[in-house]
């Protein structure tokens, strides 16, 4: 979805205001006050307190694999746009995997909760093609992918919120991605793989 220059400038100062302190320091009038704004200013760009969350829960619903992006490259893609995404909105580091400060509210738990259902059925995806092509070993269930790739992502960009952005979230993050995916890769790969680099190593 996409909205203007003032609706944007809005949803960043709710992701601030959210982060700092939850949804209840995200009310109207802190928000015209964050961006210098009236509140009647406000309503004219949202009509409610409720639609702008919806915008923020959609900011989120931004980093899944391109059409035509499969296999490991679809991870690949998935895990490091959530990477790039946080380095390049550091407050999503304490919003966006913080699922509990959306949960007082049906309609904002719905939301939520279909975002994710989309985020898993894609990268669920990615990794089906990524194990039927081999780059991925199978036996592993879709589940238990899911939750050996993105539980690390999640600690990782919570360490990097709560240090203040001490290092460098994509560059640490793609090593990381690299070494999951190294520990995931067929026995076979890793015996290909490894010849490949002795071959290279002898011409060298």
């Amino acid at each position: 979805m996409s909205w203007t220059r003032r609706q944007n400038e809005i949803i960043d100062a709710a992701l601030r205001l959210t982060a700092a302190g939850g949804l209840r320091r995200l009310t109207v009038k802190n928000l015209s006050a964050a961006i210098g704004v009236t509140e009647p200013a406000i309503y004219r760009h949202f009509r409610n307190k409720a639609e702008i969350v919806k915008a923020l829960i959609q900011r989120f619903d931004s980093a899944v694999p391109a059409a035509g992006v499969t296999g490991i490259s679809g991870v690949r893609q998935f895990i490091l746009g959530r990477f790039a995404q946080v380095a390049a909105a550091p407050d999503l580091a304490r919003v966006m995997f913080a699922e509990e400060l959306f949960m007082d509210d049906p309609e904002f738990t719905s939301l939520m909760l279909s975002m994710r259902q989309r985020h898993r059925a894609a990268l669920g995806r990615a990794l089906a093609e990524a194990q039927a092509a081999g780059e991925i070993r199978d036996g592993i269930a879709a589940d238990e992918l899911f939750c050996i790739l993105l539980g690390p992502v999640r600690l990782l960009v919570k360490q990097w919120g709560m240090s203040n952005g001490a290092f460098d979230l994509e560059e640490r993050g793609g090593a990381l991605l690299e070494t999951m995916l190294s520990l995931l890769r067929p026995e076979t790969a890793k015996r290909k793989e490894d010849e490949e680099n002795e071959t290279e190593n002898h011409r060298n």
